[in-house]
């Protein structure tokens, strides 16, 4: 498994073109699922989905997998008002928030 570097607190229209940069020029190559920390985000627009998107996109195409670990109330909420939440969380306990 490669784990990404945490996902930013804010995932926006001002914040999606620098972490575009960053992230698809340093994706692992290897088969392996890719996972990022998804827990600090709390703010997020449609521009910040779509950065998600092509993140995973990307990584299928690359032949890997994209998980992201313990998504954030707010993330969770943007999904589901963009109907991107099946593509994006995985609603299973271990994605959840430890208590």
């Amino acid at each position: 498994m490669n784990t990404l570097p945490p996902l930013p607190a804010e995932l926006t229209i001002y914040t999606a073109s620098d972490l575009h940069r960053q992230w698809l020029s340093g994706l692992p190559t290897l088969e392996a699922p890719l996972t990022v920390d998804a827990s600090a985000v709390s703010e997020i627009d449609a521009a910040g989905l779509q950065l998600l998107l092509a993140l995973r996109r990307h990584a299928v195409l690359q032949g890997q997998t994209l998980q992201l670990e313990r998504p954030s109330p707010a993330l969770r909420a943007a999904a589901q008002a963009l109907g991107v939440q099946a593509q994006l969380v995985q609603d299973d306990h271990a994605t959840e928030p430890q208590a």
